[in-house]
């Protein structure tokens, strides 16, 4: 059972330079948020154990020895940076404990900042997993120039997601989509009637939906999305990128929606 599920945007993927060094000050804020964990999530409900892991950005981080030493030292949480195939089980275990009764077999996507991973399944067990190097952070940081976006620059960003993700791969029964920026396309495609994951879980997002909102956030600046019903303020930067995404995903898929998990690799963590 779940106590409490919370959030924090420590945007990773966007702190680290051309040569992957993760910056100081995205050390600094990643360490304030656990301390503030401690402080008043923590200690409030009498936790025995801490499980803390890193993946992708950490992963790619030229200092991410330095990054977690700092963590303990600070924190005295051990952070362990997962390798690609740790993170598609975990991811998996902790998305599978929130679906009922799925037709199998299953296929579950969850793009982040940095990457995007797609698992194939049945009946519980992996049969393939693959990590493609496609996340919202990366590609705003990359191709969004301006606010709103040009012409120019969403045709490059276009092309770019395209490239970075499969180009197509059949999925028969469940199609299931996790992550944050899920979350928040799930919010924004209720019109802001859904604002909780408990009420996300199980959404469905049509490929309709993703079209209305690719044109909603082309037209718009971040100042005006952060006014759209259901828009997470953190989160309005990368939407763009981020449901680009999940669109060339759903088209790559053959399907026409997808389901809505807003569970994840903490998730797993709680259960194996």
């Amino acid at each position: 059972m779940c106590l409490k599920d919370l959030r924090f945007q420590t945007r990773l993927a966007s702190a680290l330079n051309k040569k992957d060094f993760l910056s100081s000050s995205a050390q600094e804020r990643t360490v304030a948020i656990l301390k503030n964990l401690q402080e008043n999530v923590i200690s409030a409900y009498e936790i025995e154990e801490i499980r803390a892991v890193g993946t992708e950005a950490i992963r790619r981080a030229v200092n991410k020895q330095e990054f977690v030493d700092r963590i303990e030292q600070e924190t005295g949480i051990k952070l362990t940076v997962i390798d690609e195939a740790q993170e598609a089980f975990l991811e998996w275990k902790g998305v599978l404990s929130g679906v009922k009764n799925p037709l199998q077999p299953i296929t579950l996507f969850d793009s982040g900042g940095a990457s995007t991973e797609i698992i194939n399944g049945n009946k519980g067990l992996i049969h393939k997993a693959s990590c493609f190097p496609a996340g919202a952070v990366n590609f705003t940081k990359r191709y969004v120039h301006s606010d709103p976006i040009s012409q120019i620059d969403f045709e490059e960003l276009v092309k770019n997601v395209y490239q970075s993700l499969p180009q197509s791969f059949m999925t028969q029964d469940t199609f299931i989509g996790a992550g944050g920026g899920v979350y928040v396309c799930a919010c924004v495609a209720s019109g802001g009637k859904i604002t909780s994951p408990e009420e996300a879980d199980g959404y469905i997002i049509t490929l309709k939906e993703l079209e209305r909102q690719i044109n909603l956030y082309k037209q718009t600046n971040i100042k005006q999305r952060k006014q759209i019903s259901g828009m997470e303020s953190e989160h309005a930067d990368i939407m763009l990128a981020a449901v680009l995404i999940y669109w060339l995903l759903l088209k790559a898929s053959g399907k026409g929606k997808f389901i809505v998990s807003t569970r994840g690799i903490r998730h797993g963590l709680a259960i194996i």
